[in-house]
């Protein structure tokens, strides 16, 4: 697995604070994504931007993460504290692991049931409708780790 560059970082992470946010949430998470954040436990990440299909307006949307969510429940913007008090029409089914920073969030996809070991990574955007809020980015979050790139002015951002 390929260390990231980050321009900031939250306090180590230990196994146990992943246990304790999987117990809480009653989720089990993405084995990658649990060895990525025990070795790679950051806020903000060098290479941010991605695009994706959004789903309302059905074209290609350039947007970039803003902070991962932390797996430490003493940090201020951590995983859990996120699920237990999600924004106003957020899905049910799905675990906002980071955001872009206006609101949007970037997912793990558990609506078609929590055993799944390895969710689709999915995209909610607060201001679209309703059953077109919530656009397919990644088939798991290796596969959108891989897609970050760094920040390109060409990129076709949606605001």
């Amino acid at each position: 697995m390929k260390n990231i560059e980050w321009n900031e970082v939250y306090n180590p992470l230990e196994i146990k604070h992943i246990n304790l946010i999987e117990s809480d949430l009653e989720f089990l998470l993405p084995l990658f994504y649990k060895k990525f954040m025990l070795s790679n436990h950051g806020r903000r990440p060098v290479k941010t931007d991605f695009e994706y299909m959004d789903s309302e307006k059905s074209r290609i949307i350039g947007t970039g993460v803003d902070v991962f969510y932390s797996l430490n429940k003493s940090d201020y913007d951590d995983i859990l504290r996120n699920y237990l008090d999600p924004p106003e029409f957020f899905p049910e089914g799905l675990i906002a692991f980071a955001d872009v920073g206006n609101g949007d969030l970037i997912c793990f996809d558990y609506r078609k049931g929590k055993d799944n070991p390895d969710p689709p990574v999915v995209y909610w955007n607060h201001e679209a409708n309703v059953g077109e809020d919530v656009s397919f980015v990644a088939k798991n979050f290796e596969e959108f780790m891989g897609m970050l790139r760094e920040p390109d002015d060409d990129l076709d951002d949606d605001e």
